[in-house]
Formats: C-alpha cells, structure tokens, sequence
C-alpha cells in the first residue's frame, strides 16, 4: 500500500475553516442598513438615490452570501465530524481485532 492508497484528513485545516466561517457568517450578518444614516453626505438627490439603490441591493445580496457562508460551515463542520467518527471506528476496530489476536 502506498501513499495513494491513504485518505490524509487536515482536521486542522477543517477547524480552522468551520470557525473562519463562523466569524465571516458573523460580520456579514452584524452589518446593518445605515444607508439613512449617511444619506444627508452625498449632497445631490440623484447620487443619495443611487446610494440607496446600491445599499438595498446589497442587502439582498448579503442576506443571500450569509446564508450560503452558515451552509459551507455546516458543511465542514459536519465533514469534520464524520472523519473523525470514521477514525475512532478504524482505531476501535484495529484495537479490537489486535487483542482478539487477528480474528
């Protein structure tokens, strides 16, 4: 059996990238509309209106990006537990079969 033949799991990099996600699923979902709030610095109608316009879009867009962040998450996370289900399984059934003597 060589190396080709192994599945190597980074859990590392799978925590990394569960708690990564968490805090992006975080900001993007603190972000409020204060689009009202600066709307009075943009001094022309047309360019407060185009703001506005922007603002509601990326709204839309966030509120999408946040959903699709918090399902890679659980993705990974749920990913994560599996190989690790998956290892302490082999390493039971290795201990086992090692004290029945390769039976």
């Amino acid at each position: 059996m060589g190396s080709r033949d192994r599945l190597v799991v980074d859990y590392t990099l799978l925590e990394d990238s569960k708690r990564n996600l968490g805090q992006i699923h975080k900001v993007f979902e603190g972000i409020d509309d204060r689009s009202e709030a600066i709307s009075d610095i943009w001094g022309h109608d047309r360019i407060a209106e185009k703001m506005d316009e922007f603002v509601s879009n990326w709204d839309s867009y966030r509120e999408e990006l946040v959903k699709n962040v918090e399902d890679l998450k659980n993705h990974v996370s749920g990913a994560l537990k599996n190989f690790q289900k998956q290892d302490l399984d082999l390493k039971n059934a290795t201990e086992k079969h090692g004290k029945n003597g390769g039976k």
